[in-house]
């Protein structure tokens, strides 16, 4: 398990949440601080069982190299993260812009199925926006 944020915020949120749940070896479950985008390109392709991916909705924080945009890189994002998948790997994406459209077509899938429903508590239905995603290499 690899947990990646550029918030020191949510690393540590992330590490006291693994601590509280017996996952307590850092070099088995590392948090790391960096931007996702350049992160990727140091990983080996084949290197995901499973990926959880949750981007936030805009950034243009001065740590990143570029801003940004869900609705507008969610494609690349998602494709460049296959390649880091291995062959029989599952990606859950989840994204809480209130407009989103998937580009479906842009994504080298073998398999998209929109799960928000299934993943929206009953007493949230229609008040949460959110939408959730399986994604099969």
């Amino acid at each position: 398990m690899v947990s990646i944020d550029l918030s020191n915020t949510y690393i540590n949120w992330t590490k006291e949440n693994l601590q509280a749940n017996g996952f307590n070896d850092e070099k088995k479950y590392p948090c790391i601080k960096a931007d996702v985008l350049q992160y990727l390109s140091q990983l080996p392709n084949d290197y995901f069982d499973i990926v959880i991916l949750d981007p936030p909705t805009f950034s243009n924080s001065k740590m990143m190299k570029t801003i940004f945009d869900v609705q507008v890189q969610h494609a690349s994002l998602i494709n460049d993260l296959l390649q880091k998948m291995t062959s029989n790997a599952t990606m859950y994406f989840s994204n809480n812009y209130t407009k989103f459209q998937l580009d479906a077509a842009a994504i080298n899938a073998s398999m998209i199925k929109d799960i928000t429903k299934a993943t929206t508590p009953f007493d949230f239905e229609k008040k949460l926006q959110r939408w959730c995603y399986k994604i099969n290499k």
